[in-house]
């Protein structure tokens, strides 16, 4: 996730490794009936997978949660590390963690399970359900939601200036929604709708007013019946202003080798952006619901992964809240606060591979390639019909610039 600096910007060492906590389950974790069950992750793949992850933990990351699975069966799951480095918390499967930008596809689905119900449409300006924000010329939902609106984002906004910048985007309260949509307008379009593209986490969380006042329910209210029912995502929820107990503390150093600090992390504001917390294997219920159509259909999956045409031939790097990964039908996220980063990938072969981490720094995935681990990773499950290795994550990688000093002043 983009938080307060670009694409996917963004604290002691382990004085001893935190013993992990680790359980297999089979189809009991599918959202749904599968016509053949998975085969069970044997002893030997479960330790190949977990010699990976120790490649980065604790070396690159204070702790780390994973989850594999298949048609919404959680077949491994395990947390590695610490959920809190200062009071030794170990990472547990069960410890709920911020996911960031994974939330951008959550959101992208609720709004399409919308159109299908008939509350709204893609195709309508954005000006129908924010009135408060006049463009013109005026973008659709489905510009806004494929981040071809011409709204500034990681490009043109490096600091989230329309959020306030620094350090506001990690305070509580977050900016008030008429202040947003003043900044907003204030700012302007970049470009004319359906013409560039630019990652916009305002235009997300304007996305999540559009939920609210379409569906006729808070948000928290609409993802819960809309999301988190239908998939079976029990441990998953929207953060609000006050975190609530035993979800994972985030982490943040300036280069590997530096002590872990504990920051503030984005602020509620974020919501419809990057502001559900959840835990490995519901994200993989997550991905079979929404490929079985307990989500959303079909169609509508198709259009979450299609990248919006520029014209000239050119198209968006990403669709929805989904990019394709290397290997033919795979798809995934990557979500990015300032002390989380996160890794969802759904492959072609139906393998599911989730990674949820509590630590960050400034050369971002050149120290925990969370794409490169989670295709090798997937090469062990199904070594017949290996996935390709990125040289770099979905959506343009996440090599980041030094933290500003107002963040270290914010640091414990």
């Amino acid at each position: 996730m983009r938080a307060h600096r670009p694409a996917e910007r963004r604290f002691t060492h382990l004085l001893a490794r935190v013993a992990a906590a680790c359980s297999l389950a089979l189809a009991a974790g599918a959202v749904q009936a599968q016509a053949e069950a998975p085969p069970a992750i044997t002893p030997a793949v479960a330790a190949q997978i977990d010699a990976l992850v120790a490649e980065y933990v604790p070396g690159a990351l204070p702790g780390l949660q994973l989850a594999v699975g298949k048609g919404g069966a959680v077949l491994y799951t395990r947390g590695y590390g610490a959920a809190d480095v200062r009071a030794v918390v170990p990472m547990t499967p069960s410890t709920p963690v911020k996911i960031g930008s994974v939330t951008k596809q959550l959101t992208a689905a609720a709004l399409l399970k919308l159109q299908e119900q008939g509350k709204l449409s893609l195709a309508d300006p954005l000006s129908r359900w924010i009135p408060e924000l006049r463009y013109q010329p005026d973008p659709t939902i489905a510009q806004v939601m494929g981040m071809v609106a011409g709204i500034p984002g990681a490009e043109k906004d490096p600091d989230d200036l329309l959020l306030d910048g620094m350090p506001a985007v990690l305070q509580e309260p977050p900016i008030s929604r008429a202040r947003l949509f003043a900044n907003m307008q204030a700012a302007g379009l970049f470009a004319a709708p359906g013409t560039a593209y630019d990652y916009s986490n305002a235009g997300y969380i304007v996305l999540g007013r559009v939920i609210e006042r379409a569906g006729g329910q808070p948000l928290e209210a609409a993802y819960a019946q809309l999301l988190f029912k239908p998939a079976g995502m029990a441990a998953s929820y929207l953060l609000g202003p006050q975190p609530r107990p035993g979800i994972a503390v985030g982490h943040y150093r300036v280069k590997p080798g530096d002590a872990w600090r504990v920051c503030p992390d984005l602020n509620s504001g974020f919501d419809a952006t990057g502001g559900v917390v959840s835990t490995a294997s519901d994200m993989v219920r997550w991905n079979g619901a929404l490929k079985s159509g307990a989500v959303i259909s079909a169609t509508s999956l198709a259009r979450m992964r299609t990248p919006a045409a520029l014209g000239g031939g050119k198209f968006a790097p990403i669709g929805m809240g989904l990019a394709a990964l290397g290997g033919p039908g795979s798809y995934g996220a990557a979500g990015q606060t300032v002390s989380f980063a996160a890794a969802n990938a759904s492959y072609g072969s139906g393998y599911d591979v989730v990674l949820l981490a509590n630590g960050s720094n400034t050369v971002g995935d050149a120290a925990y390639p969370r794409f490169v681990l989670a295709a090798r990773i997937h090469n062990v499950l199904n070594p017949g019909a290996p996935e390709p290795v990125p040289a770099l994550p979905p959506s343009g990688g996440i090599v980041e610039p030094a933290a500003p000093a107002e963040l270290f002043s914010l640091c414990k």
